[in-house]
Formats: structure tokens, sequence, C-alpha cells
């Protein structure tokens, strides 16, 4: 197989890939997670095209230069990855820069002997953010890192790729061999793109999984802002001896098979319908906090009896059938409760034994709350 015979397969599978990742994932997912992976692969489409572009024109130059998209669009992944898990910056204005610095060094000593070195340097870059994305992909919940095993493998191995590519590198320079033009290296490209096009094949099915599955969480700071609110109230609440105080751990039922079964809109439109109901039945004196799209934590400050009335018409509140539903099904969720003297107002011991009660309701049947069981 020739140079361009290797290129045109690789053109093929990004453009594959990039309809893909767009119609699969943005259109019918839409986010910013999504919106940015869906420019990286458009990035990576490109690149291939410009190297095909090169090769019937015979430009070193731009074969050179269309090496760097290439490697931004691995950038283009760690970004999306680290906005999905709601960080801040995520790195996206200095990614471009960077990625765009190197392609018009690259493409400007094409000709010349410094382009092996600069080459090199444009793979370490991007075989150091192939290594920030291991490292993002690591901190996702556990069904979620099952499913990342394919990019999460083939990042691994773009840094193995790259360390060679270093090696080779420093025996040239020891042998003073080091100068190479950029059609020194026409070998090393058919690697290269073989290396890419399994690059794109295992990014496509990990970030399509992630992009169904929606964001992984909350912003930290909110996690943050609940728990110093929720202790401070349950701490006061025990110095007054105050025993009306609950929590509730709220979960929408199957959440997975709603998702399944619809569109990501129409499962965005359920969640956001969730949340809503949620704040509307609970008091305004209530703290609400967001686990989840699909899971709600509820802080209150009411008598046992008012508690269990709040739960009864927040079940049927979420179980009414209206003509405008996202999703042609009933809906139901399970509600754990704890109350607060039983775990002696402590905000964990609270959450843990909520967890567990609204578990428990769901592997019940669902629709339904329980009363979380504390241990003597």
């Amino acid at each position: 197989m020739t140079h361009v015979d290797v290129t045109i397969v690789l053109v093929a599978f990004a453009t594959a890939c990039t309809i893909m990742m767009i119609g699969l994932g943005f259109l019918s997912f839409p986010g910013r997670a999504a919106a940015i992976w869906s420019s990286g692969f458009a990035v990576a489409m490109l690149s291939c095209y410009l190297l095909v572009a090169a090769d019937q024109v015979d430009s070193s130059l731009v074969r050179a230069a269309a090496h760097g998209p290439i490697l931004c669009a691995s950038g283009f992944i760690w970004v999306g990855l680290r906005a999905r898990r709601g960080r801040e910056p995520i790195m996206l204005i200095p990614t471009i820069a960077v990625f765009s610095v190197l392609t018009v060094a690259l493409g400007l000593t094409a000709e010349t002997d410094v382009y092996g070195l600069v080459f090199r340097v444009a793979f370490a870059v991007g075989a150091v953010v192939a290594g920030l994305t291991v490292w993002e992909l690591v901190r996702l919940r556990k069904p979620e890192l099952e499913m990342s095993l394919p990019l999460l493998v083939a990042s691994v191995g773009f840094v193995g790729l790259a360390l060679l590519v270093g090696i080779d590198g420093v025996v040239r320079w020891v042998n003073g061999q080091g100068g190479q033009s950029e059609a020194d290296m026409s070998g090393l490209y058919s690697l290269n793109e073989l290396v890419a096009l399994l690059y794109l094949v295992c990014a496509l099915v990990t970030l399509l999984y992630l992009v169904r599955r929606g964001s992984q969480g909350t912003d930290p700071q909110q996690t943050l802002d609940f728990s110093a609110v929720a202790r401070d109230r349950l701490a006061r609440a025990k110095a007054a001896d105050d025993r009306w105080w609950s929590l509730l751990d709220i979960r929408l039922d199957d959440p997975g098979e709603l998702l399944d079964a619809s569109s990501g809109r129409a499962f965005h439109r359920v969640t956001a319908r969730f949340a809503s109901d949620i704040r509307d039945v609970m008091p305004p004196e209530a703290d609400l906090h967001a686990v989840s799209r699909t899971q709600v934590l509820v802080l209150i400050p009411r008598p046992d009896t008012a508690v269990r009335g709040l739960m009864s018409q927040l079940l049927e509140r979420i179980g009414t059938f209206t003509d405008q539903q996202a999703v042609p099904v009933r809906l139901s969720a399970s509600i754990g409760v704890a109350a607060a003297p039983l775990a002696d107002w402590d905000l964990d011991r609270l959450r843990a034994a909520a967890g567990e009660a609204a578990a428990h309701a769901q592997v019940s049947g669902g629709d339904r709350w329980e009363r979380a069981v504390f241990a003597p």
C-alpha cells in the first residue's frame, strides 16, 4: 500500500467519523462537550483532505503543515472532557493557539533540516495532551470508565509512539543524522496515518457513548456550597435540638431506559421537567442540590407528617402524564428520606442513608418513597 493509499483510507474514515459524531452526537445530544468533540473530528478531517491535496500538487509545505491540525484534534478531545466534567477554564483557546503555532512552524520548516525537530516537538505536545486525556478518562465513573477503554488504550498508545519517535530523534542526533526535512520523513507518515486512523475510530466509540450519557456531573463549586450550607443548618439545628429536619434523595426511575427510548433533546426535556417538579413542590426554605440530571438532594425543615405529604405530592406530580410530555410513557421517581436526629445531624450519614433508601425504593419497583433505617 502506498502513502497515497493510506491517506485516502484515512480521509474516508475521518469523513465517516465526523459525520457520525455530528449526526449521532452533537445534533441528537447538543452540548458544549459534544460541540468541541465534533469540531475536533472536523479539524482532523480537514487535515486529511490537506494531505490528499498535498500529494496531488506535490507540496511539501502543505503536507508538513497538515500534520498540525490532526494533532490539534487530540487536544480537542482533552478540552471536551474538561468541559463535560465542568472544569473551568476548559483551555480551548490555549490549545488552539499552541497547535496553530506548531502548524505554522511545521509549514515554514518543511524544506529545512529543522523540520525533523519541529515535527518531534509537535508530536511530543500531542502526546502530552493524550496523557492529559488519559488522566481525565480515569476520573470517570466506573460504567463510563469501562466504555472509555478504546480511547484510553489509544491515548496510551499515542504516548508510547511519541516516546519511540523521540528516541529515534535522539539516536539520529547521536549518530550525526539529526537534520531531516519533510521529504526525509516520508517513511514515517504511513505509520503515523495508520495510528491516526485507529485513534479516530477509538475516539468515536468512546465519545459517542459519553455524549449519550450526558454531562458527568454538576459544578464542583455548587457541591461545595450545598455541603457548607447544609452542614451549617444541621449544626444549628442540633444545637437547638430542632428535630424536624430531613434529607431527601430523589431519583428519576429508569433513566437509562428513558434515554434509550428518546432523543437527546427529549431526554433533556424530561430531566428539566423532573427538576422543575421538585422545585415547584418543595417549600421555599428547602435547600436543593442537583447531584446529576436525574438525582436531586433536598434538605428540608418540616415535621415528619408534612414531609410525607410533600413526597406523595411530588410522586403524583412526576407521574402525571401530559400531552406535551417529551417521552410518551408515565414517568416515576423513587425517594429515600433520612431523619436528621437519627443520624445525629451528620450530613454524610444522612446522604448515605437516604441514598440506600432511594436505591431500595428503585429496586422495589420505583414510584415510591422509603425511609432510611439506621443501625442501633
